[in-house]
């Protein structure tokens, strides 16, 4: 609840929630480090029933990183399941920092899927093993280890880049596959190929006489194609 606490310090913004809701979030703002260091201890504590999950607003690279490796994703959630519920369903896989459940602002409803964070990776690799056995009530639950941020905008910058290439392609109106050659050797013309040494090259050797038989069939076939009105002369 909002006001103020002397042992923890103040909370200067309440989440408003909808009113069938059974938990809400605040923020509290120290005036030193020493203050803040305390206070984490007393995540997982009891009140009313509700684990409190006391964590920093702001963290550094190298506990974002403990954050994905100690963490699993858990999706098939009942939409009016509890943190509570999560907690002791994955109780038996190891100790739990805490639990975190997506939640649907104006309803209050759970979206299906949330995440836990263990104190340690072998909470996650239990989990990981136990996945196809984790169930609440009916519902088996589908448990995955979280990936890191950069891997995540790795695969997103990737898969924008590929886009951009299709929609490059499409406005170039590319089909198929590029031809090897490029077009400086498409319009390259031949040069001749060089003779093989101790032979003439092509259309330097001299024509052959024709003989009497060769000369009179030529002018036979030419006198059939109406060229006959021509006079030829005989060899001798």
């Amino acid at each position: 609840s909002s006001g103020n606490n002397a042992e923890y310090g103040e909370c200067i913004k309440d989440n408003k929630v909808n009113e069938n809701a059974t938990n809400k979030n605040g923020y509290v703002v120290f005036t030193d480090q020493n203050s803040v260091s305390a206070a984490l201890v007393k995540n997982g504590t009891k009140v009313e029933e509700h684990c409190l999950r006391v964590d920093k607003v702001v963290k550094s690279k190298r506990e974002e990183s403990s954050d994905q490796r100690n963490s699993v994703f858990v999706g098939n959630l009942p939409f009016t399941v509890t943190e509570e519920q999560v907690r002791e369903a994955l109780s038996q896989c190891g100790e739990i920092e805490y639990v975190r459940v997506l939640r649907d602002r104006a309803t209050n409803l759970g979206k299906g899927f949330g995440y836990v964070k263990f104190t340690d990776t072998a909470g996650v690799l239990l989990a990981m093993k136990l996945k196809d056995s984790v169930r609440i009530g009916e519902r088996q639950l589908r448990i995955q280890r979280c990936k890191s941020k950069v891997t995540l905008d790795n695969k997103k910058n990737a898969s924008e880049a590929k886009k951009k290439e299709g929609e490059e392609k499409a406005a170039a109106g590319f089909r198929g596959r590029k031809s090897k050659s490029t077009d400086k050797n498409l319009f390259k013309t031949k040069s001749p190929r060089k003779p093989k040494p101790g032979t003439k090259p092509a259309g330097t050797s001299k024509p052959k006489n024709l003989t009497k038989r060769k000369f009179d069939k030529k002018v036979n076939k030419a006198s059939k194609k109406g060229m006959g009105s021509k006079k030829w002369s005989s060899c001798t």
